[in-house]
């Protein structure tokens, strides 16, 4: 069974190194600008992930990357300057997101460096309606917005692009293979960057992930609050709810998510 996985992973990989990608180089102007406008230096091994994922664009050939780093390691940020570099071409990225809480907040992150930049962003999620959806798609469709962030709502038909070259995923384990490239196929070769904050053991990657070549980021950028992760028994729900009524008390934001299988109008109305 595993020399037939391994097997099948080296004839994708085969393959796709002999599919014809794009080249994507461009003059720096946009990725300089979005720097200028960062409050905090690249880590060494953001710098690294960059140069690793410059030479894949700039080789010709149809990039397929794996970007592995912590919470807080900055990985939409190195995600946002390699969609520059297709911006800086002429072509359009996007990136997508497995829920509406994720997408918003890579939104959120990107927006102001993309304004510094000077380059259009469009949020495209099943929320957006009306106007506001009509004016994304036929930006979109035209050329004119350049960077999008959104959910699988991207991967709808009447979604189109001008000039889809760079596609990002975040969490990608939590897209089926249809919808990665349902989306990369509304691009011309497009390069392929995929995302993840689960620690994957080198040989599991090598196991699961032989079709990819694979970055990391191994640190965070200076002033990042370290992460406390903790695991509640449900007996202990009502010490989890009075720990957040303290945290309100003080002025703090709070954020309760839970798990929902299948999106629905039904569970929106209720949330």
């Amino acid at each position: 069974m595993l020399f037939r996985s391994q097997l099948a992973l080296a004839l994708v990989r085969s393959d796709q190194k002999r599919r014809p990608g794009r080249k994507l180089v461009g003059d720096g102007r946009l990725r300089k600008a979005a720097l200028a406008a960062l409050p905090f230096a690249l880590t060494a091994s953001q710098v690294q992930a960059l140069k690793e994922i410059d030479a894949d664009m700039a080789s010709g050939g149809r990039m397929v990357r794996l970007l592995q780093g912590d919470v807080g390691s900055g990985k939409t940020v190195i995600a946002l300057l390699a969609m520059l570099t297709a911006v800086e071409t002429g072509a359009q990225a996007v990136l997508m997101a497995p829920t509406e809480i994720l997408a918003q907040q890579h939104y959120e992150t990107i927006a102001p460096l993309a304004a510094a930049a000077g380059v259009p962003l469009a949020l495209l999620t099943g929320r957006a309606k009306g106007k506001a959806r009509s004016e994304a798609l036929a930006g979109l469709a035209n050329g004119t917005i350049k960077l999008a962030v959104g959910t699988h709502a991207l991967v709808q038909e009447d979604v189109e692009f001008a000039d889809l070259a760079f596609v990002v995923v975040d969490e990608q384990h939590r897209f089926g293979v249809h919808e990665r490239m349902s989306l990369a196929s509304k691009g011309e070769a497009a390069d392929m960057l995929v995302m993840t904050a689960t620690p994957i053991p080198r040989t599991l990657t090598l196991c699961a992930y032989g079709d990819m070549e694979v970055s990391r980021l191994t640190e965070k950028p200076p002033g990042r609050q370290p992460v406390d992760t903790r695991t509640i028994p449900l007996e202990r729900l009502d010490e989890v709810v009075a720990g957040v009524a303290r945290q309100v008390a003080k002025g703090a934001k709070v954020f309760w998510v839970c798990p929902l299988v299948d999106e629905s109008e039904i569970g929106r109305a209720q949330v």
